[in-house]
Parts: C-alpha cells; sequence; structure tokens
C-alpha cells in the first residue's frame, strides 16, 4: 500500500534555504465535531476552533476550565483537500507538517501513511504527483491525551497505580509525571501558573512543496558581540559569569513562559511579544530565560529578542521529571533536538543552551525513590537516561556541537544545586524557593544569594480592573470559585497572607478585594524587589539576578510582573528602578535601598494623604501628572474606564513637595485615550482608613 504512494515518514533535520521553493500551503482545513464539519485554522489549536465556531466557552473566563476538560478525552478529526491540478507538476513532491500537536494518524485517501507522536519536530512526507484521482483527501486524526490514560482498568506495576497504562507498562518503570512519555508542551497540561487544558491541532504551517529543502548547518551570523559563560573554580565555589567582548556583564531579567496556553504564532500573540519584549527593554533587562516546559519559541520571539539586544539563555524544553530512555524516545529527543538546535542557532540573542529545568534537583531532593520504590536496577536504569539525554556527552549536548555553529555554551540543568544545598550558593545557578515554598522570610535572600539567580520569587494577584475582565459580576470576592480557579498553587492564598500580615500588618480578610489585589503587588514588589537588591549588592559574588517570571499564558494569581493583558503589576515597575538603578551609580542608589528596605511598611508613619493630580489627553496619548502634598507611599494611578497598558513611572513614594509625571502607553498603540480620566490611590488610603 504504502509503495503505491511512495510515502514515509521523515523529519526533517534541516531548515529551508534562503529562497524558498515553490510551495502550496495548506489553511483550508474543517474539524469534526458530532458529525458535522466546522471551520479550522491552521495554524491552530481544538480549544481555539471549538471556540471560535461557538461549539466550547471561553476556557479562561470564570471557571469555564473545569468544563471544557472533555475535550481531552476524544480524538479530533482535521480534513482537508488538494485539487491535482493546483500541485506543482514535478513528480516528487513533499507534504510538510511544520507542527502537529497531540498524537497523530494520518490518511491520504484512506490509505495510512504514518503516525506522529513529537510536538516539536518537523514532519515531510514525499508523495508522486501522478497519485491515482483528481483529488488529495487528507486527514488527520489527533488524540490530546494517550488513548490509555483515561483507562479505569490501569495496569499497576508492584501495587503501585500506573498513569498512563500502556506507555508505563511498555516502559517497566513508573515515572514521577506521565507527560515524560510524550513530546508535547507540558505547561498545556497544567502548573501553578497555568490552567490544565491538554490540547491538539495543526498548531504550525502546513504545505507541499516541489523541492526539498536544502541542509544549512552554518546560519549566517554577523556582527555579534561575543558572549561567554565562565564557570570557573574560585575561593567561593564556582562562578557562572557571562562575559561580551571579554568583559563580565551583570545580567539583568525575567523567566519567560509560553505567552498563551494555545500558543501560536499569529497577530494576537505576534502583539504580546512585541509589548511584552519591549517592556523587558523598558525596565532595564538584558536578558530573558526560556523556561523548558514551553515550547521551542517562534523565530518571531528571537527576531525581536535579536533587534532589541536581549541576551537569551535556551532550556531545552525538558523540565521537572525523568524520562524513559526507550530507543523510540531518546530517538525522537535527538530529532527534536536537532531540528530546534539549528532553526535557533541563526539567532545572536541566543548565548546559552542548557539541558533542562530541575531535572537534577527533582532527582535528587523531592523523594521520588520513596514514592515510586525503584529497585537499585531502576535507579541506574533512570540515571542512564538522564545522562544519555542532558550529560555533557548526551543528546543535547552533541546536538549544540553538530548545529550550533558558533558553539554556544552548553550546560545540563538548572539549578546546579537545588536550594536545600549549601553549593546552592555557591556553585552555579541557583533556584531559590525557600522563600515562597519554603515560607522563609524576605530576609532570607540576603544570606542565599547565589553566584547567579536563575529563579526566585512571590506571587501577587492582578488588579481588580484585570480581574473584571475574566470573572463575572457576581464572583468579585477573593474565595469565589473563579478566583480559586485562577490560583494554581495549592497553597498560593495562605502564603500570601502570612506575608501580608508579617510585611504590612493586614489581616486579608479586612480587605476589600480591590485593597487586597492591591496590597498583594506591593508584597510581591517589596519582597522580590528585595531579592534583587540583594543579588545587586553581592556583585562580583553574584553576577546575574533572573527573577520567576515574566510573564502569564492566562488571567491568573501568578508570580508574574506583567499580567496576560499586559497591566505591568508593581514588581515590574520595581525591577526597572532596581535594574536602571544598577546602570548608573550603583553605590549611592544602594544606600537609598538599604534605608528603604530598613524599615517594615506597616511599621512607617502614615499621613492623611493629600495631593494634586492632573492629566492631559490626545487621541493618542495620556500624560498623568500628581504632585504630592503629604508623604505618599505607593502612588498608583490607572486609567478610568480602565485600559490594559502601563504608565512611563507608577508604583512610586513622594515626598511632601515632590512630583510624578507619567506617561501611559496602552497594549493596543490604537486605543483611544481621548476621553480616558485618571485615578491614584495610596497606600495611606488604607491605613488611614
Amino acid at each position: 500500500m504504502r509503495k503505491k504512494w511512495l510515502i514515509y515518514i521523515l523529519p526533517l533535520l534541516f531548515i529551508a534555504c534562503a529562497q524558498k521553493p515553490n510551495r502550496v500551503e495548506l489553511t483550508d482545513w474543517q474539524f469534526e465535531y458530532n458529525g458535522q464539519r466546522y471551520t479550522a485554522s491552521v495554524p491552530g489549536f481544538i480549544h481555539t476552533d471549538l471556540v471560535a465556531n461557538k461549539l466550547l466557552e471561553d476556557p479562561f473566563f470564570g471557571n469555564n476550565e473545569e468544563a471544557t476538560q472533555w475535550v481531552s478525552e476524544r480524538p479530533w478529526v482535521y480534513t482537508t483537500r488538494v485539487l491535482k491540478k493546483d500541485l506543482p507538476k514535478d513528480e516528487l513532491q513533499y507534504l510538510v507538517f511544520e507542527g502537529i500537536a497531540g498524537a497523530a494518524e494520518l490518511t491520504i485517501n484512506d490509505e495510512l501513511v504514518g503516525y506522529f507522536d513529537n510536538m516539536f519536530v518537523r514532519y515531510e512526507i514525499p508523495f508522486v504527483h501522478d497519485f491515482p484521482g483528481d483529488t488529495m483527501n487528507i486527514k488527520l486524526t489527533i488524540w490530546p491525551m494517550p488513548a490509555a490514560e483515561k483507562d479505569a482498568n490501569a495496569i499497576t506495576i508492584e501495587g503501585v497505580p500506573m498513569s498512563d497504562s500502556l506507555l508505563e507498562a511498555a516502559y517497566g518503570i513508573i515515572l514521577p509525571d506521565r507527560r515524560a512519555f510524550w513530546r508535547i508542551a507540558p505547561y498545556q497540561h497544567g502548573w501553578d501558573w497555568g490552567p490544565k487544558l491538554p490540547t491538539c491541532g495543526i498548531w504550525k504551517p502546513v504545505y507541499i512543496t516541489n523541492k526539498r529543502p536544502t541542509i544549512q548547518n552554518t546560519p549566517a551570523i554577523q556582527n555579534t558581540p561575543k558572549v561567554e559563560l565562565r564557570q570557573e573554580p574560585d575561593s567561593i565555589g564556582q562562578s557562572f559569569t557571562f562575559y561580551r567582548d571579554g568583559k563580565p556583564i551583570f545580567v539583568k531579567g525575567a523567566n519567560w513562559i509560553p505567552v498563551h496556553s494555545f500558543p501560536v504564532d499569529n497577530k494576537a500573540n505576534r502583539e504580546r511579544y512585541r509589548y511584552l519584549l519591549c517592556s523587558a527593554k523598558e525596565a532595564g533587562f538584558n536578558m530573558l530565560r526560556v523556561w523548558g516546559g514551553g515550547i521551542y519559541e517562534h523565530d518571531y520571539f528571537f527576531d525581536l529578542c535579536d533587534s532589541l539586544g536581549l541576551m537569551v539563555w535556551m532550556d531545552f524544553n525538558f523540565s521537572t521529571m525523568l524520562y524513559p530512555d526507550n530507543d523510540e524516545m531518546l530517538n525522537s529527543i535527538k530529532e527534536e533536538a536537532i531540528q530546534n538546535v539549528t532553526r535557533i542557532a541563526k539567532h545572536p540573542c541566543v548565548v546559552l543552551w542548557c539541558g533542562n529545568n530541575e531535572v537534577k534537583n527533582g532527582w535528587e531532593d523531592w523523594g521520588w525513590q520513596g514514592v515510586y520504590r525503584w529497585t537499585p536496577e531502576q535507579r541506574a536504569r533512570l540515571q542512564h537516561g538522564i545522562d544519555t539525554i542532558f550529560g555533557e556527552n548526551g543528546i543535547l549536548a552533541q546536538a549544540v556541537r553538530d548545529c550550533d555553529p558558533l558553539r554556544r555554551p552548553y550546560i545540563t540543568t538548572s539549578p546546579l544545586f537545588g536550594w536545600g544545598h549549601p553549593e546552592c550558593v555557591t556553585h552555579g545557578d541557583s533556584h531559590y524557593w525557600g522563600v515562597w515554598w519554603g515560607e522563609e522570610p524576605f530576609e532570607r535572600y540576603a544570606a542565599k544569594t547565589g553566584r547567579f539567580m536563575s529563579e526566585y520569587g512571590f506571587q501577587s494577584y492582578p488588579m481588580l480592573s484585570t480581574i473584571r475582565q475574566f470573572c463575572p459580576e457576581d464572583q468579585l470576592s477573593i474565595d469565589s470559585p473563579t478566583l480559586r480557579s485562577h490560583q494554581k498553587h495549592p497553597r498560593g492564598r495562605e502564603i500570601i497572607d502570612k506575608a501580608m500580615r508579617q510585611y504590612y500588618g493586614f489581616d486579608s480578610r479586612s480587605l476589600s478585594l480591590d485593597d487586597y489585589c492591591y496590597v498583594s503587588q506591593l508584597l510581591q514588589a517589596w519582597g522580590t524587589g528585595y531579592g534583587i537588591f540583594q543579588h545587586l549588592k553581592q556583585q562580583p559574588h553574584c553576577m546575574g539576578t533572573l527573577y520567576w517570571q515574566l510573564n502569564d499564558c492566562w488571567p491568573v494569581a501568578s508570580w508574574s510582573s506583567i499580567d496576560y493583558y499586559g497591566n505591568w503589576k508593581a514588581l515590574h515597575y520595581r525591577a526597572q528602578t532596581l535594574f536602571n538603578a544598577e546602570s548608573g551609580e550603583w553605590k549611592m542608589e544602594s544606600k537609598k535601598w538599604e534605608q528603604y528596605y530598613s524599615v517594615y511598611p506597616k511599621d512607617r508613619t502614615y499621613p492623611e494623604p493629600r495631593y494634586k493630580s492632573s492629566f492631559i489627553t490626545h487621541h493618542s496619548s495620556l500624560e498623568a501628572t500628581v504632585v504630592a502634598e503629604t508623604d505618599l507611599y505607593d502612588v498608583y494611578i490607572d486609567t478610568d474606564p480602565h485600559i490594559n497598558g502601563h504608565f512611563t513611572r507608577n508604583f512610586v513614594d513622594l515626598k511632601a513637595g515632590e512630583k510624578l509625571t507619567t506617561t501611559f502607553i496602552p497594549v493596543d498603540p490604537k486605543a483611544d485615550v481621548s476621553n480616558v480620566k485618571v485615578t491614584v490611590r495610596t497606600l495611606n488610603d488604607i491605613y488611614r482608613r
């Protein structure tokens, strides 16, 4: 059957040459639901297709997430047809799928062609032009989850129930997370800041071409400043310092997650990319770490980072779990690594490849052995898998050596040591989660500043103006089903409340939702800002600070400094102030911040807030001014009605007689602000009630 079509599956190990071959884009797709066919967007995901066709409520609104879980429990069929007369005349042609999310089975004219199971691999299917008939009918059946996952009669291994019977039975070892058996975007299946929306779809372009793209292993990179990572033994332990043209750089920035739960490269998401990356640059960032539980970012992201001069730390897409080392998985990972390194390496913004996020940390520190009762033989095999995939001579390292012409550095894992180890402050990069997960006070950052802080942070809620965009009016309370659904950390509310009492003296139950959200952001800025301050202060012991996290993939309470809709939180303004101060006279600024952090907010004196405010609007511009008549704390200016965006300065303290002038920058550059007013609030307002 397959010889008749000359069709077989070939994952692409190359990128397209500069001159594109003649090709036919396949964008006219349909999906099937309850016996009917509906228009599908390609590139796209099944969730967005269902919403667009009014077959599914917006999963981001209210607590709809729970009501959409049925989408992941069934296969979805996508179809399209191509007329032979519309194809190039060459005999041998290629059907190319740049990316398929889910486990997919492809048939052409009712003949089985192949099976695809890696979201991050591009596939090409050769075929002859002279196929029978006048039409090529293409059908793709995609499962969002492995079919056996919902099996009520799941097999057990040594009495422990398995999360996915077929895959784990075949491997013979229970792993901490079933996502490890499937090359998908892990965050789409839920995280402590993201919804559980397992999805599928044709998420990247599909086309037919008559010319196989030529292999190009040497991207053209010109006028690229040489950035290198030096990890050198010293009197403390082992350094972790980036150098540009031989000079050390102090790295300032944050961690990056996908811009959306359904991360298609489309117009709406491109607007998010532009706004977020420009906001990072505006706040004084020089680096972003692309976290390893999301996706290999689109070229558009890297293009913008190139143009803005933002360095990129690039995690491979492996995070917080162990991975099977069977031949099928290892071969798939190899193809994935070669393709993505080859594609991404042409971007000069990339300065580091990292094998994974927290795999070593989990293996050593998270108690998996006690939970899963691995035998010594199983432990040895799991260690072999770690070494084979992530080791210095493993699959990912080899892909970097073979496919990155600049041979940019590769590290096996992040962090080098977990936060429970004393080496976390003396060796390599550090994720310090004693503050937050360990519920330690913010002052702990002073003693736990490592050589390079690649993760740390504290949660806050978005402002009420943001919450109103995803929450029904009758659920505007902190304990409503909607706000519980949009708080994904199991202890998030409790941890915030505890710190709010300690530093601000507020019982959360005494605050309105509006005040609670505002104070939670002040708390996040105060605490995470203290961490940033300590990292800056302790140079050259510490040579980088990347807080968790810059952005959100949906509206949620999280560690982000910019909410899903593009509104800067207090933390982003605090980072902007600290990062830009570090570029100038840091010694002078350091004394100011020492004094600032010497008094808790609850122990200050808050006079009655008196000020004069004014604003000037034009069609596309808004400028606001606040003149303080008494000492004001955490002055927050918002638009009325609210427009998503940020002011150039906000959340500032003003002494009596000082003036704040700030300009509003909307997320949508075309937003009309001519009839907008401004509102002003201060922390004084809450303490004086």
